[in-house]
């Protein structure tokens, strides 16, 4: 990973259908693109666990509390994969999707899935919904494991693995669960080596107190000769700049901080447009300098 890379979630105001009328989701992907957030990760995306049809079927994916892919086609917004796709530009070199969340049952859905199709998802209504969602959304390259639930490890490594085959690499967005998380990243490092491109360690709400470093040490311990450096990117909240900025300078030196992530985009933009003060407050913290035109992907 060449520069800091500097990213943040974004959730409903990236959709047409969501966004605040006063912040059109054009004007926002113009301000993100000159903000000097590097990585832009859409969420939160959800899996259905429901059985039945229609909006109700397995394995049909949300964006929110929006249904987009069911049965293999899009059904969201008609006007949303060319918004996507034009979030990148500017300083935006990377767009991810992120899966998951806290108080949802995504990873309960996956191991459903999985299990009932005899430990595999070949040929099932998930496989087929993310192919078309790669098709859909060409511009998103990476896909951000926010498993908060369920820390199955047959089945969320099995979806990795379908993942990484459609196309997509991918990044952990952990808070707890330290062994499951570094378990996982070994396991899809032995079989699709460089596919795990970072982490997003939470250091915020339910991760306060996560250091880069004792997760970098518990990877490095691990998995042999696994390269940390810049791996780790620890995220906090939006709650002000100047806290943002205090977080990062407590991670400054540390060879396996590659950036930070703020969560989320909506956050800063309910309390104000300035995006670029909580870009530099990552920056700044950690005492580094961006390379917005190089590729995180």
């Amino acid at each position: 990973m060449n520069g800091l890379n500097v990213a943040v979630y974004v959730e409903g105001y990236i959709y047409p259908d969501s966004a605040p009328k006063d912040k059109p989701v054009p004007a926002t992907i113009e301000k993100l693109k000159k903000s000097g957030f590097t990585t832009a990760i859409l969420g939160l995306f959800h899996i259905s666990g429901k059985s039945g049809a229609g909006p109700e079927a397995m394995g049909d994916i949300y964006f929110n509390n929006t249904l987009i892919i069911a049965d293999g086609s899009y059904v969201g917004a008609p006007e949303w994969p060319g918004l996507v796709g034009q979030i990148l530009g500017g300083t935006v070199t990377t767009i991810c999707a992120s899966i998951g969340g806290g108080g949802v049952s995504d990873y309960e859905a996956l191991a459903e899935i999985y299990k009932a199709n005899n430990n595999s998802f070949d040929n099932t209504p998930v496989q087929k919904n993310f192919a078309a969602f790669r098709k859909t959304f060409p511009a998103v390259s990476i896909v951000d494991m926010d498993c908060e639930e369920t820390y199955d490890e047959p089945s969320f490594v099995a979806f990795c693995r379908m993942l990484i085959d459609l196309g997509f690499a991918i990044t952990f967005c952990p808070y707890t669960m330290q062994d499951f998380w570094v378990s996982s990243l070994a396991q899809l490092n032995d079989s699709s080596p460089g596919s795990v491109k970072w982490v997003n360690l939470q250091c915020y709400s339910g991760g306060y107190g996560n250091s880069p470093d004792e997760w970098a040490s518990a990877i490095a311990n691990s998995i042999e000769n696994f390269q940390t450096d810049q791996f780790i990117i620890p995220g906090d909240s939006a709650e002000t700049p100047a806290a943002v900025n205090s977080l990062m300078q407590t991670f400054e030196g540390m060879g396996c901080v590659g950036g930070g992530v703020i969560w989320t985009l909506d956050m800063i933009l309910k309390q104000s447009s300035d995006m670029q003060s909580y870009s530099n407050a990552i920056v700044t913290g950690l005492n580094a300098t961006t390379d917005a035109g190089a590729g995180l992907g």
